[in-house]
């Protein structure tokens, strides 16, 4: 995986991503607010958006946010290439630090109907702790290297 940051609010991708992004798949669990977003995933200190290429092809994005040492991220896969390891490949290289340092623990909270996504993160080591309406909450702690 190929990964670059988006560091402007104008980027020659966003009109693409807004097209994913309002994709009823897509939609239902992740929303943007088309007006501020890129704005404030570009200009914001502590936040980071990652544009996700194979093969040269955008096939992803990480948004990540880093609050008192605690990682909270989302990762879109453009749909035509889910199911072939993407989010797991950028899920590993996001808890290795390849992306962003920093945090000791990573948290995320998924949709209860987002199954997949559910799977992908238990599969990485991601442990239930609450459940607010719809949404399941998920931490991950990161191991210290001996």
């Amino acid at each position: 995986m190929n990964y670059q940051q988006m560091m402007n609010e104008n980027d020659a991708d966003i009109p693409y991503l807004v097209s994913i992004f309002k994709l009823p798949e897509i939609s239902c669990y992740i929303s943007i607010d088309e007006q501020n977003y890129w704005k404030y995933v570009t200009t914001s200190e502590n936040v980071h958006f990652f544009k996700v290429y194979e093969n040269d092809v955008l096939v992803a994005t990480a948004h990540l946010e880093v609050v008192d040492r605690v990682l909270y991220l989302d990762i879109m896969v453009v749909p035509e290439y889910q199911g072939k390891g993407i989010a797991t490949t950028v899920l590993k290289d996001i808890q290795a630090g390849k992306l962003v340092t920093g945090f000791e623990r990573m948290e995320v909270s998924i949709d209860e109907s987002n199954v997949a996504s559910i799977r992908l993160f238990e599969k990485m080591g991601f442990v239930y702790v609450s459940k607010e309406e719809e949404l399941i909450n998920y931490v991950y702690e990161v191991k210290e290297e001996a």
